[in-house]
């Protein structure tokens, strides 16, 4: 009876590692290891019971009691017994032995230096949960990237990647890292499969591979337990057991937390109706659990950034619901950066409180110093205030973390332009329209430096060839120079009154109403709309792409008057100071 026992054991655990083994391969329900692990515990004692009830003889199966023992087969099967325990004890040494040895160990070419997660892919068998696998790798590169030293690809770069058949090796290559992090997620029911793999791409060896299995709510934990494992391989290139964890997202409900991602998914797209989306389901995981920090700052992230991709309420409505979710995010988790860059940017472009906008967004950096959104926003202030060259390192950082984000080779272009570096600004958008073809900002900026430069051949061609994607309010304000210069006075105006009327809607910017008067030479038009700007504390004004100083309108006394104006005037003292210093314009 001993010897059944320990032969049923010894197999039952084969059966469990072959299982464990071609599950992920043939993509077997969640439910199929469980079911086969319930059947062999089911079938132990009866096994057990049998073998003490019954012997084999050859004549069959016979009760114990009333079996010879010269003519039970147990001496002879004993034997074979014998050998299945001790060939299955020998191939369970061998592969802990392997497990702990080789499954763990870091590839030959040592440490991680710096590291891409990959979109995670979605195993569902209704493939409708690719929120939920984008959601996994984003908070694994949000916690990754607070890990000072640790350099880890943004979100823009490591997701341009998805569904494109490029080797380890290349994406190491173009992304500037040494390893990749890459795998899947399987959801069915609430049960969650999370696999996962640590590669070197330089030699495609596997640093570690791990399979997790659990419930939805276990989700925080799986995140945990990868991004502990990439920064344990980063500090000793091994990877180790269960340690203190990761500064990741915080539990919530499950719901909230799809709710949530499903807002992160949404504002990525960076467009009018992204926007309003994110919004909504930012909104819904606000509700569905009012103590999730995350929820409050992506809500109020979102409503920052609205007014450049769609105007959806004044200003200074905006503006102060913005800073009361940020704040709130801030009293449930002192270290949100996000929250910081969200106050940071109200106090520049609606506050205008210079000196507290920096340290809000040094802070934000602080926390989270290799987060490429916190370092753009940093940036935005740098070049807002004048300070250039501080801007250009700033700015040429969030690149060399996220080199494939057609947003940060966009705002590098314009400090570039910014310093009069034109050739280099161009190439920097052209670079950004590749990446983003549909990316209408940098095609607007794209068209402006050859208007504003004269380059009339390259603008020509640009217009013609079709490829150029422009916002409506920006088509017609470019319309609207053109016409001027080419002298057709009537479509000039009949467009300008598109545009007036847009904007007494609140569908376009006044400020840039106003800097297309002033560009054409009407200062009473461009004073008006100025005023209609400071009275709605648009928060366009402060850019550095329309009114830089008041002295640089010495035509237009109207519109110097209205920019001499105390909400402005420490913006441009500061702007003085580095020019005089140095680190501001080269030119005009």
């Amino acid at each position: 009876m001993v010897r059944v026992s320990l032969a049923y054991l010894a197999i039952a655990w084969l059966i469990i590692q072959l299982v464990g083994e071609i599950g992920p391969i043939l993509e077997l329900p969640d439910w199929f290891p469980r079911i086969v692990l319930g059947l062999l515990t089911l079938g132990f004692p009866i096994t057990v019971v049998l073998a003490w009830i019954y012997e084999l003889t050859n004549k069959g199966l016979r009760r114990t009691q009333d079996v010879d023992r010269d003519a039970s087969l147990h001496s002879m099967h004993g034997r074979w017994l014998d050998f299945v325990i001790i060939a299955t004890l020998l191939m369970a040494l061998g592969y802990f032995i392997w497990e702990s040895r080789f499954a763990d160990e870091p590839s030959p070419s040592g440490k991680v230096e710096s590291v891409a997660v990959l979109p995670f892919h979605d195993l569902s068998e209704a493939q409708d949960r690719q929120f939920l696998a984008d959601g996994i790798a984003e908070e694994l590169i949000n916690a990754l990237s607070r890990v000072a030293n640790l350099k880890v690809a943004g979100r823009s770069s490591s997701f341009s990647f998805r569904g494109e058949q490029t080797d380890l090796k290349s994406i190491t290559e173009t992304l500037h890292v040494s390893h990749i992090l890459e795998g899947s997620v399987r959801v069915s029911g609430d049960r969650l499969r999370v696999s996962a793999q640590l590669v070197n791409g330089a030699d495609g060896f596997q640093v570690w591979t791990r399979e997790f299995d659990g419930r939805m709510e276990d989700v925080f934990r799986v995140q945990d337990e990868l991004a502990r494992l990439v920064v344990n391989a980063f500090e000793t290139g091994e990877s180790a057991p269960p340690g203190k964890p990761m500064p990741g997202a915080r539990a919530t409900s499950i719901d909230a937390y799809n709710a949530y991602l499903l807002g992160r998914h949404e504002l990525a797209q960076r467009s009018a109706t992204g926007i309003r989306q994110a919004i909504e389901h930012f909104k819904q995981a606000v509700a569905l659990d009012p103590t999730y920090a995350p929820a409050y700052s992506g809500l109020a992230k979102t409503l920052v950034i609205s007014p450049y991709y769609v105007q959806l309420m004044p200003p200074r409505e905006l503006f102060i619901q913005a800073r009361e979710l940020a704040q709130k995010s801030i009293e449930l988790d002192a270290g949100n950066s996000e929250s910081y860059s969200v106050l940071g940017t109200i106090s520049m472009v609606f506050d205008r409180h210079w000196k507290q906008a920096e340290e809000q967004l040094r802070r934000s950096v602080e926390i989270h110093p290799n987060d490429a959104s916190n370092l753009n926003l940093l940036g935005d202030y740098l070049y807002t205030v004048g300070d250039y060259l501080a801007a250009l390192e700033i700015e040429g950082r969030t690149v060399e973390l996220e080199p494939l984000s057609a947003a940060n080779q966009h705002e590098l272009a314009l400090v570039n332009l910014l310093l009069a570096r034109y050739d280099e600004a161009i190439a920097l958008e052209l670079l950004a329209v590749q990446l983003n073809p549909e990316f209408s900002n940098a095609w607007g900026s794209l068209a402006r430096i050859y208007l504003f430069t004269g380059r009339t051949v390259e603008l020509q061609e640009l217009l013609a060839s079709g490829d150029a994607h422009f916002s409506y309010p920006f088509s017609l304000w470019l319309d609207v120079l053109i016409e001027a210069d080419s002298g057709d006075l009537d479509q000039k105006e009949q467009n300008l009154l598109l545009l007036a009327d847009l904007g007494q809607r609140g569908e376009v910017s006044p400020t840039f109403l106003a800097f297309l008067y002033a560009s054409l030479g009407d200062d009473i038009n461009a004073a008006l709309w100025l005023s209609i700007a400071l009275d709605a504390q648009d928060p366009i004004l402060v850019s550095p792409l329309y009114f830089f100083l008041p002295e640089d309108w010495p035509e237009l006394p109207l519109v110097r008057a209205a920019l001499e104006r105390p909400g402005l005037e420490e913006l441009y003292q500061l702007r003085r100071q580095y020019i005089a210093g140095g680190s501001g314009r080269v030119s005009g």
